[in-house]
């Protein structure tokens, strides 16, 4: 039935979305209008609202959403890797760790170049600064798993950054699920909040879309139905539950890797001194052979005793 967000819906804001964020970044506005329309007559009015909060993407963004769609070797090797990183950490494998350091350092030139190239390609040009976040993106999608996803999504609608220490904020950052639900905030969203479909990742119950572009809704279509409020404010507090979860996790996962450091540094500690004094041993088998060698050679020199 139209307006209903069933999975029949789902779908066609996530097909819609996909069209989307495939086209020029200067046609994104006109075409966001168009889809809404297409969409609205296939799946009704909560659908297309859903489309027309989905974000404009960044330049930098925008860039990054080109590579999935062409050659995206360079996008391959970044996944793989992060994944094969982060298996080697879990383990506290740190000899894997320093073994990939100048892969990592290859695979993160090579998506930047790839991205600058794609972009080129279609008639833009990154900054200096866009190249920085580029090289961002990439370091969060190798820390964290749905940062990688977001990244090989094709609908980022910003650049990604990763603080050194759990996981990436995504809140805002993708366009939408594979279910066609509008992302608000994924694993790793810094604020806790969760926005029904139709929403922009603002609070709960927002309804607007890119700040640039001004509103894109009309006939009432942005404001939500007491249905959605409701929805959007128990996912909020469902949300903020897994966070506090998460958060929990985190410091037993952070007291573990400490203890485990700590053990590690111990027993490294103990193969230093026991190198040492194996140098030490060594040196003295040296110098007692030396002194042997020079005993029997004056020995020699004397001669048969008697002579």
């Amino acid at each position: 039935m139209a307006g209903t967000t069933d999975d029949a819906s789902a779908d066609v804001v996530a097909d819609a979305a996909a069209r989307l964020y495939a086209v020029p970044l200067a046609d994104f506005v006109a075409s966001r209008k168009s889809l809404a329309a297409e969409v609205k007559a296939a799946a009704g009015a909560p659908a297309a609202k859903a489309v027309l909060a989905l974000r404009k993407p960044t330049l930098t963004a925008w860039a990054m959403n080109l590579v999935p769609r062409g050659d995206s070797a360079a996008l391959a090797e970044l996944v793989g890797l992060g994944a094969r990183m982060r298996a080697a950490q879990s383990r506290l494998d740190t000899a894997a760790l320093t073994s990939v350091r100048g892969e990592r350092d290859a695979a993160l030139t090579a998506y930047v170049a790839a991205v600058v190239a794609a972009a080129e390609d279609e008639g833009g040009t990154l900054s200096a600064s866009a190249r920085e976040e580029v090289r961002a993106s990439a370091i969060a999608a190798l820390a964290d798993e749905t940062a990688a996803d977001a990244l090989a999504s094709g609908q980022l609608t910003r650049s990604l950054s990763y603080s050194g220490f759990g996981e990436v904020d995504l809140s805002g950052a993708v366009g939408v699920t594979s279910s066609g639900s509008i992302v608000s905030v994924l694993r790793g969203g810094g604020q806790g909040d969760a926005v029904a479909p139709g929403g922009d990742g603002g609070a709960a119950g927002g309804g607007g879309t890119d700040d640039e572009d001004g509103k894109d809704g009309e006939d009432g279509e942005d404001e939500l139905t007491p249905e959605e409020l409701a929805r959007a404010v128990a996912e909020a507090k469902a949300a903020k539950a897994a966070a506090r979860v998460r958060e929990r996790e985190r410091r037993e996962a952070d007291a573990e890797l400490a203890a485990a450091q700590d053990v590690m540094s111990r027993a490294q500690a103990s193969l230093d001194a026991a190198e040492q004094a194996a140098r030490t041993a060594r040196r003295a088998v040296v110098d007692a052979q030396t002194r042997l060698d020079a005993a029997r050679s004056t020995v020699a020199d004397l001669g048969p005793a008697g002579g």
